[in-house]
């Protein structure tokens, strides 16, 4: 279903603005744009939808607004607030502490979904910073070699500015199936690919229903979402057993490149992109086309009829 885009934006900030009373207005925006960017990329699942699952979870939780850092290293409890309004206050105090002191490591605890890592640091790599982001959440991945689920599927992104283009960004789940592709595939009534899941019993299976666990695809991969999860989950305070359910720990790291010796990054970056394409690689692009402000959105967006309704609903102050 077409919809038009900054009306689509303004619905959702207010949707977000009901449910983070105390955030800021600049918080609000950021997190709206990355929701309906979500939209164009056509993954709902991190857009409406996720929004949706993400007021769910703060039923019952005392709603209040995450407090920016203000110091090149800092914490963030977003325990009462939607997860990607909580990211936006990250960002933006990532902004800043780049901006004065050239640095900034923001560590955030209790927080709800996200959204994609890649459209914020997108955001930061577009002033300046080179920006890395992870995110864990609980146990849905096993180790390598093993079938019992120890951590999440914790993605991953960098974004670093480059010379001929929009910023450089990378983003991706160290699992080769992540939470909402399971969802997907369980709406559709379809099967998973074969060696990607096991059941209860630790059992293969490729029935979404029955997942309990998610299989890495490589010692590589299994290893880096354990990275993930010392980053975003132990160093973060984001893995505690008393977390709210469905809240994670999540980390960001930002740098002026050229006060740690990149004077010419933007440059590099360009020049990597190239070497790396010509040598046939395959060079990530999903995030070029999209708009780095609300003024630059398209008219239209296409969305989900039903989360749309639902979006709707909640923006005139009601629930379902």
């Amino acid at each position: 279903m077409s919809t038009d885009s900054l009306a689509l934006h303004a619905e959702l900030r207010r949707v977000l603005a009901q449910a983070a009373l105390a955030a800021s207005a600049e918080d609000l925006d950021l997190a709206a744009l990355w929701l309906v960017q979500a939209e164009l990329l056509g993954l709902p699942e991190f857009g409406i939808r996720m929004l949706a699952r993400d007021l769910d979870r703060l039923d019952g939780v005392s709603v209040s607004a995450p407090v920016a850092p203000v110091t090149p290293i800092g914490s963030l409890d977003a325990t009462g607030v939607p997860g990607v309004v909580a990211l936006a206050t990250a960002v933006r105090a990532a902004s800043e502490g780049v901006r004065n002191h050239g640095v900034a490591i923001i560590g955030l605890r209790g927080v709800g979904a996200l959204g994609i890592l890649g459209t914020a640091l997108r955001t930061l790599a577009a002033s300046g910073a080179v920006a890395l982001a992870a995110a864990q959440s609980r146990p849905f991945v096993a180790p390598w070699g093993a079938t019992g689920a120890a951590v999440g599927t914790n993605p991953l992104a960098i974004a670093t500015p480059r010379a001929d283009g929009p910023p450089l960004v990378l983003d991706y789940a160290t699992s080769p199936l992540t939470l909402a592709a399971v969802r997907e595939a369980a709406q559709r009534g379809d099967t998973l690919p074969p060696g990607t899941a096991a059941d209860a019993s630790g059992a293969p299976t490729l029935v979404p229903s029955e997942v309990a666990a998610l299989l890495p695809d490589s010692l590589t991969g299994s290893l880096t979402g354990l990275l993930v999860e010392v980053l975003a989950g132990a160093a973060t305070g984001g893995r505690r057993p008393d977390a709210v359910d469905g809240a994670r720990g999540a980390i960001i790291i930002a740098f002026d490149p050229a006060r740690a010796g990149g004077g010419d990054a933007p440059a590099s970056a360009a020049r990597l992109a190239a070497d790396w394409t010509a040598a046939g690689g395959h060079l990530p692009a999903r995030f070029d086309a999209l708009p780095t402000t609300v003024d630059g959105l398209p008219a239209t967006v296409d969305t989900d009829p039903q989360a749309l309704a639902w979006l709707r609903t909640r923006a005139e102050g009601r629930t379902t």
